[in-house]
C-alpha cells in the first residue's frame, strides 16, 4: 500500500481515532527504543566469551553421541 493511500484513509478517520492511532505508533516507537537501548547496554557484556571456541563446541556437540537414556 502507497504511503498516499494509507494517509488518505487517517485523514478520514474521526479525530479520535487519529489521536489513538497517534498514541499507538508513539508506544511503538518508544518501545523500539527502549529494545534498542537494552540490545545496546547487553553488548558486550560478556567481555570473556571466546565466540570461536563457543560455535566450534556447539558443532562439535552435534557431531558427538546423540542424548543418552536416563539413568534411573
Amino acid at each position: 500500500m502507497a504511503l498516499e493511500e494509507i494517509l488518505s484513509k487517517i485523514q478520514k478517520l474521526p479525530k479520535g481515532e487519529r489521536k489513538k492511532l497517534l498514541k499507538e505508533l508513539e508506544r511503538l516507537e518508544l518501545g523500539e527504543k527502549k529494545a534498542a537501548e537494552r540490545f545496546e547496554k547487553a553488548a558486550g557484556s560478556w567481555p570473556d566469551l571466546d565466540a570461536e571456541n563457543f560455535v566450534a563446541e556447539i558443532y562439535a556437540r552435534r557431531l558427538g553421541s546423540r542424548r543418552t537414556e536416563a539413568e534411573w
